[in-house]
């Protein structure tokens, strides 16, 4: 046997492999389709990152993803089918995943009622579901509003009202600077409630209240009379409660760090013993309704000792890298995002090697179901000129058709194929013919008790596992070794 021929059973068995491959892959996408695979591994994948690989928190971990999966980020990523024709496929498919469920014993992980999810969640979705689901923004702006509204009133109204009344009590005068002590109530307050309904940021507030306070104290300096030791006092502690807000832009930012609830802080709250859930649990006992409905929502809202660890050295990493003038829940979701993203990917890895099995099974089926025997494939190649010479032909004209990737001439490939079953007589099959041949050859077999047809069909098997896209790469090379190389440009 000379080296051409060689080359020509080598490019037969490539090509009906490529072929049997083909046809593998799509009996796999239509099983993964129908028993919902990608969703039902995105699911677990996301329970595993919940649970932290800790097989007691598993309950916990499970109880949370189904909460996510409810929220409108998540939940809107599961498009039903329109048409009563797409609706009635989807019913079916629905329908056998729930059978397979049953057989199998497996756990819907879905829920209860639920047939059905998203395969694929973008890292904003889940980031934003999680944090909806811990109220943390919520939160945030509680303290927060709780905390400038203080400031305002101990920092600011008290002080300023303590050196007036000692004014007033040196001068006789009850009346002196009481409408520009109101005037700067008003102020405070108006800069408070623009906080509050998120007009202005934290440190635009911070310089608001400096601003009221020093044209308070222009006010007060046109008022009270010049020259006089009672206007240089009151003054001059003026200008010291002023300084006491914001001295330098180091103090201000030294200000604004203990105003501004950070993350960690908000992470404390799941912790009834922290100061942050006391600081909550405060607020509400004073009658701050938004303040006891966050306690009610966080009771009913717990996460896993895994996600909290988690969740924390991420808030820790976002107080390391932020400034004074960050937004942490903003950055968080974005640093939430990106630890979502290294999950995933590590579930990608886990869900391919899965595949991998999966297409070994099928590849393995696939050469038992239609006799795909590799060795007396190879043998009816060596021996039949015809047989070899029809496929080499087919190759090329594949080969010749298709000069791009696999991906784009997908189309151009699986016409080919297509005429190629239609043309070509392949030796496949349980026909009498090939059974006789499988026969006659397993006679002179040198392998006692391993039948010649079990090790051709793992042979095919393992070959059909490695998928089309490998065989039509492998396809184009021998073709090239075959032709003497590449045609030059």
């Amino acid at each position: 046997m000379n080296f051409p021929i060689v080359l020509d059973i080598a490019l037969g068995l490539v090509f009906i492999f490529f072929v049997l491959s083909l046809l593998a892959s799509e009996a796999q996408e239509i099983i993964g389709t129908l028993l919902q695979w990608r969703a039902e591994h995105l699911k677990q994948s996301i329970e595993v990152l919940l649970a932290g690989n800790e097989r007691d928190k598993e309950a916990s971990a499970q109880a949370l993803a189904d909460a996510l999966y409810e929220s409108p980020w998540i939940r809107s990523l599961d498009q039903e089918a329109k048409g009563s024709i797409a609706r009635s496929f989807r019913r079916i498919s629905h329908l056998i995943g729930r059978i397979y469920r049953t057989l199998t014993g497996q756990r819907n992980v879905f829920g209860v009622g639920k047939t059905s999810g998203p395969s694929y969640i973008p890292p904003e979705a889940f980031a934003n579901s999680l944090l909806e689901r811990m109220q943390l923004g919520n939160l945030w702006q509680v303290l927060a509003n709780d905390r400038i509204d203080r400031f305002g009133r101990d920092r600011v109204l008290t002080p300023v009202a303590s050196i007036l009344s000692d004014l007033k009590a040196n001068t006789g005068n009850e009346f002196l600077l009481n409408t520009e002590l109101q005037q700067l109530e008003q102020g405070v307050q108006h800069i408070v409630a623009d906080f509050r309904a998120g007009i202005v940021s934290m440190p635009e507030s911070l310089d608001r209240l400096v601003n009221r306070l020093d044209e308070f104290g222009l006010m007060a300096r046109d008022i009270l009379p010049d020259n006089h030791p009672l206007t240089e006092t009151f003054l001059r502690r003026l200008d010291y409660i002023r300084r006491g807000l914001a001295s330098n832009p180091t103090e201000k930012s030294a200000l604004i760090s203990k105003l501004r609830p950070n993350v960690a802080q908000l992470l404390d709250i799941f912790d009834q013993n922290s100061p942050a859930y006391n600081e909550l649990r405060h607020l509400a006992q004073g009658g701050n309704v938004e303040a006891q409905a966050l306690i009610d929502r966080l009771r009913q809202a717990p996460i896993t000792p895994a996600l909290h660890d988690s969740l924390t050295a991420i808030a820790r990493r976002v107080e390391a890298t932020a400034d004074a003038t960050r937004d942490d829940v903003k950055l968080f979701g974005l640093e939430l995002e990106k630890w979502f993203d290294r999950g995933m990917e590590r579930a990608t890895g886990v869900y391919k090697r899965n595949a991998k099995a999966v297409a070994l099974l099928i590849g393995i089926a696939t050469a038992v179901s239609i006799n795909a025997d590799s060795f007396h494939i190879a043998s009816r190649l060596a021996v039949d000129p015809i047989l070899r010479s029809s496929i080499t032909q087919t190759a090329d004209q594949l080969a010749a058709q298709s000069p791009g990737n696999f991906n784009e001439s997908i189309g151009q490939v699986q016409a080919a194929v297509n005429q190629a079953l239609d043309d070509i007589p392949f030796p496949l099959g349980y026909n009498e013919v090939v059974v006789q041949q499988q026969l006659a050859a397993e006679q002179n077999w040198p392998i006692p008790f391993i039948p010649r047809r079990l090790l051709g069909w793992l042979v095919s098997g393992f070959a059909i596992s490695m998928g089309s896209t490998f065989w039509f790469g492998v396809l184009k090379r021998v073709i090239n070794v075959r032709n003497t190389g590449d045609k030059p440009t």
